[in-house]
């Protein structure tokens, strides 16, 4: 705090500057950081979460399709409805395996890699455990192949279905985690600005309030002083101390006032010496009559030398008067 006092007024307000600008540099950095981490929780929402949601619905339906077609191709007897049935259900399984690659690239953890491989095993079993009723059922035994259909294969199918599900109800979580995770930095950003902001706005104030003060003080003498010393008293004497430009001027201030007194002390002292016919005396402060002042010394001088020379032509008159 005592190197604050000393600084010139021009580093305090620099200084002053300075802080309200790391302020805003640290609010500016930290919204950067926290809008970062925002953006990067929407990305993982629109870029994987969602997009796992919907690819895993529509598996769900492909697969209750592939279903549908099953069942029909097996209560029919038209071997030109099967063989469209069985190019519908190629088409069906074609669409199945694009969506389980595409879903590879949206697998966010070991959780969902685990879900969407059990769900895709289990599917290809399905599958194994179709070509046989369809090979049944185009040999037109529906009853055989009606209950092989409300048999395992029902089993497997529920059982890809829920997996199928288990995944959708995964990525839905994830989903709203991330997007409770962005409200929760967007409130976190928000209370941290509020609060860098109230912290650089109180600091900001304490550093004004106390350059205030730091001035106000020693001007305030100053213009007393001064307004002394315009009045004729050199009795003044500024108390305040410090290197700043204040310090420097109240020093300055001080040093005037104190050779005015010197100055004046010494003419009485020479002026009531002189009186006295003490044409001897001399300044005791000639130090003090610089610059501008010097012309008082020469006039001092001057004022002696007449008075002498004065003395002297008066001894002469009164010397020749006697004679």
């Amino acid at each position: 705090m005592k190197h604050f006092r000393n600084a010139r007024l021009k580093k305090k307000l620099i200084l002053l500057g300075i802080v309200s600008v790391l302020g805003l540099v640290l609010m500016g950095a930290s919204s950067l950081i926290t809008t970062n981490q925002i953006r990067k929780s929407s990305t993982d929402m629109t870029q994987a979460w969602l997009p796992s949601v919907i690819i895993a619905e529509e598996l769900n339906t492909a697969t209750s399709d592939y279903r549908i077609n099953e069942y029909n191709h097996v209560i029919t007897h038209d071997e030109a409805v099967m063989e469209e049935l069985e190019k519908e259900m190629a088409l069906v399984c074609e669409d199945i395996e694009d969506k389980f690659r595409q879903y590879e690239s949206l697998i966010t953890n070991e959780t969902d890699e685990r879900l969407m491989r059990e769900a895709e095993d289990v599917w290809h079993e399905y599958l194994e455990y179709s070509k046989e009723i369809l090979e049944i059922s185009r040999r037109n035994d529906t009853d055989d192949a009606r209950e092989l259909i409300i048999g395992q294969s029902r089993d497997y199918f529920n059982q890809v279905s829920s997996l199928f599900i288990d995944v959708v109800d995964f990525n839905k979580n994830g989903a709203e985690a991330a997007s409770a995770y962005a409200d929760t930095l967007y409130i976190r950003m928000i209370k941290i600005k509020m609060t860098t902001m109230g912290l650089i706005s109180l600091l900001i104030i304490i550093m004004v309030v106390y350059i205030i003060k730091a001035v106000e003080k020693p001007v305030e003498e100053l213009v007393e002083g001064t307004r002394r010393l315009a009045s004729g008293d050199l009795s003044v004497s500024l108390n305040y101390e410090s290197d700043d430009e204040l310090g420097v001027l109240t020093e300055s201030v001080n040093t005037l006032v104190h050779r005015l007194r010197a100055i004046i002390g010494d003419q009485k002292r020479v002026l009531r010496e002189l009186g006295c016919e003490n044409f001897d005396v001399k300044s005791e402060c000639e130090n003090a009559y610089s610059g501008d002042f010097a012309p008082i010394l020469y006039s001092l001088e001057g004022l002696r030398s007449r008075l002498i020379h004065l003395k002297k032509q008066t001894q002469d008159i009164k010397r020749k008067n006697g004679k």
